[in-house]
């Protein structure tokens, strides 16, 4: 066996055991009796250690120093796919392994003090955990900045989640989406206030929730019924996606008052999943197969909840079967007025719940505190404070605890820094991706009335969730967009799709 090939074997090890700490993570948010939290914390740290050990095992790096002063005698796949383990070795092995251990070990702390402090909207409680896993983070984000060839310490875990990007182009451009936004979203929250909006709390029984959702995202490509399924839809408070090829857990949050939760949320993470398993089954084991970045995920997830589920299009082909599911709780309920109620405008305290058109702003708030407390401008325990003042400047909301504020996200107790940007990236990625769809597939609406999700799916896969890891994600947006960064397509979708729904 040649160098490439005994590298491939050495990262498919790394692959597959990182893929199984997934599952045990996955078990965590889902199925764990609370009693094992500290149990399963320690059985994390132990496994993130030896993880830590393969993927810098220095046999790795005499395997890179043979093959790389050849690299140019390889095809365009294996080139990449040298660079991808060329960067990674360099991360892993910038982080101590001791850090490592600490880290993972804080961060279950933490978790477990998040729940609870967000249990009795209490930040004091959470605000010493917070602190030295902040610390520990930005220990690990210095040392990671030689090896992301990063300027600043946020700008190295920025470039973990998405590759290449910088906390210039994201300010850029997040203050460009602000800007329009704000307004937009005054305009279309005063036009919502004549929307019928009450059967939106109708009680829907639990079991008929998840007998809809099973249904809705096998409707739009994700198989969790067939004999030969890969996905399955399971419960947590806070709904994500697990997915590796053939082994591909979304979760769902049901309540039984709010139908729109469960119908949005399940196409969301359905958007995950297709994507999941819609990569190159060649690259499998390979970082060529692992997801480009958070961001164009995201932007999958986000294209499949909103411009494919939030359509009228999509309600013409799925409506008739929604209300069988629901019996007669939506008999009196028209068409559009549904299609007119999951597209209201309504500036909110809780991201999750946050309606399309006011979603980013979320996210924006979120990146201007993480930047501030990276830079040293910020301290954790000043975060409510200016959190509360963003949320009434950004969204015209007054945020009354603690619980509807800073503490209602886990992302910072995982320490998730870096992550938040990615989700309104997805936002600005899906409006770049539509106005190619619209020039490659132009009837797409049409057979999407017609109850035909495989023309829009198909070409996604094929153009998108194919391409897996192949390019950075500014790169690739360029191959399938010809565009570079911009909010524009995404405002215009937004002026376009709004103009229409409310006349």
């Amino acid at each position: 066996m040649n160098s490439y090939g005994k590298l491939r074997e050495k990262i498919k090890s790394v692959i597959q055991f990182q893929t199984a700490i997934g599952i045990v993570q996955w078990d965590m948010r889902t199925m764990i009796p609370p009693r094992a939290l500290q149990q399963r914390a320690d059985q994390l740290a132990v496994m993130s250690r030896i993880a830590h050990q393969l993927n810098t095992d220095p046999e790795i790096e005499v395997l890179l120093r043979e093959i790389e002063p050849n690299i140019h005698t390889m095809d365009e796949y294996q080139q990449r796919e040298i660079e991808l383990v060329r960067k990674n070795w360099n991360i892993q092995s910038a982080i101590p392994e001791k850090l490592v251990h600490d880290l993972v070990k804080q961060r279950a702390i933490a978790t477990t003090t998040w729940q609870k402090a967000k249990t009795t909207s209490d930040w004091k409680m959470f605000q010493p955990e917070l602190d030295k896993l902040l610390a520990l983070s930005i220990d690990r984000a210095e040392l990671l900045m030689d090896p992301t060839s990063t300027s600043t310490p946020y700008d190295a875990l920025l470039d973990i989640n998405s590759p290449s990007m910088t906390s210039e182009i994201v300010t850029r451009v997040f203050k460009d989406l602000r800007s329009k936004l704000v307004p937009l979203a005054k305009k279309y929250s005063e036009e919502s206030e004549a929307i019928r909006s009450d059967f939106t709390s109708f009680r829907v029984p639990l079991e008929d929730q998840r007998n809809l959702v099973t249904d809705l995202v096998n409707y739009v490509g994700f198989d969790t019924t067939s004999e030969n399924a890969g996905g399955r839809v399971d419960e947590s408070e806070h709904p994500f996606t697990s997915s590796y090829f053939d082994d591909t857990r979304m979760t769902v949050h049901y309540v039984e008052d709010n139908i729109f939760q469960a119908i949005f949320g399940g196409l969301h993470e359905a958007g995950h999943s297709i994507q999941g398993q819609s990569r190159n089954p060649e690259w499998k084991w390979m970082y060529l197969g692992e997801k480009s970045s958070a961001g164009i995920n995201e932007s999958q997830a986000r294209f499949v909840e909103n411009i494919i589920g939030r359509s009228p299009e999509f309600w013409n082909g799925y409506y008739e079967r929604f209300q069988e599911l629901t019996g007669d709780i939506f008999k009196d309920v028209t068409h559009n007025e549904f299609v007119q109620a999951a597209n209201i405008v309504t500036p909110s305290k809780i991201r999750v719940m946050a309606d399309e058109m006011t979603y980013a702003l979320h996210i924006i708030v979120r990146y201007e505190i993480e930047l501030a407390l990276f830079s040293g401008e910020l301290e954790v325990k000043d975060i409510p404070q200016v959190w509360n003042e963003k949320y009434e400047s950004y969204l015209g909301v007054e945020i009354e605890n603690d619980k509807e504020g800073a503490l209602q996200d886990t992302h910072w107790a995982w320490a998730y820094w870096g992550y938040f940007p990615t989700y309104s990236l997805g936002n600005i990625y899906s409006g770049m991706i539509l106005v190619t769809l619209e020039k490659a597939v132009p009837n797409w609406k049409d057979e999407l009335s017609k109850g035909s999700i495989e023309p829009t799916i198909n070409w996604l896969k094929e153009n998108v969730h194919f391409k897996a890891n192949l390019y950075d994600p500014g790169e690739m947006m360029e191959k399938i967009t010809g565009m570079k960064l911009t909010a524009d397509p995404f405002i215009d979708y937004l002026e376009r799709k709004y103009s229409s729904i409310f006349n």
